[in-house]
């Protein structure tokens, strides 16, 4: 055969094996603990055309290629090592190639760790572990499996939780996945770790960790409502008081039942969560405040009720407070029928006494008179008789007030409207009651009021919408001093016409007649 033939046909020979060698990637399957020896075990799949498998490892410095070392070479056929040598407690890069192949991408076995929690609480764990990486068909979730030691029982699923998929030669040990766990107290469990990968076809597990838990102080705290009282007539004011935490809480949650017109028991009542507290460390003599103000103290009984969220225990419940609700009727021309109502389970004294008051001035502040002290939850209605202070010009607005400054809503009833009118009056007069002319009007309403007076022409002297104030004779709102653009008006027989609706604008009221101005 002719040398340079041979030759030839040998360089060829060479160049295909060479070149289709390097067209197969080598890829390692998973990195595992084995569950029978317990050491890091490296599986692959059989390629074609590959004789023996070379082993790569890195434990330091693994961000580079050139630090993986070889440490072994197996027959292909095997399809799987087991490194004797391994230390499960720190990753341990691996790599597979063969004759004229490069590295496959790196897999390193997840190493488990098992401390005490984040939050500090005896009867939970933190378990802690690195990231899978290169899994192939990418890394779907995690499985947390848990046995508990002292019981003879298979591992058992704990949880699943979702895990990101990462390529390349590494991890930052910072961004370690973390999971939190709280058990049952006094008890050692076991651990292990599973990555499954979107096919569910790769299952790579960890190594088994071990922790002890203690058991937590589960004794209740007391959480009482205080005072749930009415604030503005715009919202429910709730104040919780408790008693030092002895374990931290996530949260406290407020719990409302829709408005009622009557009183339930609780076993009628439905809760859910509008609110709620962070914690945020001290807080002053252990109290809270909430303001719900999605509440319209005018439509009956909100039920409340607190429960708090532990990081380590069993949660606290509070007991149930409502608002004081007021309600009444007009029953008599001059007659009112008050009724109120509040309810509350656990810390509740019935016999606790309330005062039915009345809003006798809002200007410059609210002013308020008792019209009875003796009330109760079970005597919890009055009649008042609105002649004994028609004579104070307000229209009647009532309120509920407890010993402890907790308020109802306000309730104003409507009534007929009395009225009188002197029949002269005297700008120049040393009485100040005496110096302008005014309605004086028992039960007054500013709802559409309008009060003109005319001289003897009809020409219009003076106009307001507004009633007068009773309480304040120095104020000139609703009153007439005798002039007319800036000048005395001659002394002489006037007019006037007065008109204004009552009753919540469901009745109307309108005089006219005539009066003297003495100069």
């Amino acid at each position: 055969m002719n040398r340079n033939f041979f030759t030839f046909f040998s360089v060829f020979l060479c160049f295909y094996i060479h070149v289709n060698a390097q067209q197969i990637d080598p890829y390692i399957e998973m990195v595992t603990v084995d569950s029978v020896s317990r050491e890091i075990t490296i599986l692959w799949k059989f390629t074609n055309g590959v004789d023996s498998i070379t082993i790569y490892k890195c434990t330091n410095g693994c961000t580079v290629e050139n630090n993986f070392t070889r440490v072994d070479k197996v027959i292909q056929s095997d399809l799987m090592w087991q490194d004797k040598a391994g230390n499960q407690a720190i990753p341990n890069y691996y790599c597979i190639g063969w004759e004229y192949s490069g590295k496959s991408p790196p897999h390193s076995n997840m190493v488990l760790e098992a401390t005490p929690s984040e939050d500090g609480c005896n009867n939970a764990v933190l378990l802690s572990w690195n990231p899978y990486i290169n899994m192939s068909d990418s890394l779907d979730h995690y499985k947390i499996f848990y046995q508990e030691q002292d019981k003879d029982t298979a591992f058992v699923l704990l949880d699943s939780i979702k895990g990101k998929h990462i390529t390349g030669l590494y991890f930052d040990p910072a961004n370690k996945i973390r999971f939190n766990k709280r058990l049952a107290g006094n008890a050692t469990y076991r651990f292990f770790i599973q990555a499954v990968n979107k096919t569910n076809s790769i299952l790579p597990i960890s190594n088994i960790v071990e922790y002890t838990t203690q058991n937590e102080v589960d004794t209740l705290v007391p959480i009482t409502i205080e005072k749930v009282t009415v604030k503005e007539d715009t919202y429910i004011q709730i104040d919780v008081i408790t008693d030092p935490f002895s374990t931290p809480f996530n949260y406290l949650y407020l719990l409302r039942d829709k408005p009622k017109s009557e009183p339930l028991t609780p076993e009628e009542l439905s809760f859910s969560v509008i609110d709620r507290i962070d914690s945020n460390g001290y807080v002053p003599f252990n109290q809270y405040r909430f303001e719900d103000k999605s509440a319209d103290p005018f439509s009956g009984l909100y039920y409340y009720m607190v429960v708090a969220e532990h990081k380590c225990k069993a949660s606290d419940t509070s007991n149930i407070l409502t608002n004081i609700y007021l309600h009444g009727r007009r029953v008599e021309k001059y007659k009112d029928s008050i009724f109120f109502a509040q309810r509350g389970f656990n810390e509740f004294n019935p016999q606790e006494p309330y005062t039915l008051v009345r809003i006798v001035s809002e200007k410059p502040y609210e002013q308020t008179k008792p019209i009875t002290e003796n009330l109760t939850i079970r005597n919890c209605n009055y009649y008042v008789d609105v002649l004994d202070f028609k004579k104070e010009g307000v229209t009647p607005k009532y309120r509920i007030e407890s010993n402890d400054y907790c308020f109802s809503n306000t309730l104003t009833i409507g009534h007929e409207p009395v009225i009188e009118f002197p029949n002269a009056f005297y700008p120049q007069s040393r009485d100040v009651e005496n110096m302008t002319f005014y309605p004086i009007i028992n039960f007054p309403s500013d709802d559409n009021y309008l009060f003109l007076i005319y001289n003897r022409w009809g020409q219009e002297v003076y106009r307001t919408t507004q009633p007068p104030i009773y309480e304040e004779y120095k104020n000139n709102q609703g009153r007439w001093d005798g002039t007319f653009n800036g000048k005395d008006s001659p002394a002489g027989i006037y007019g006037f016409k007065i008109s204004f609706s009552y009753n919540e604008g469901t009745e109307r009221y309108t005089e006219s007649g005539s009066f003297m101005l003495v100069r």
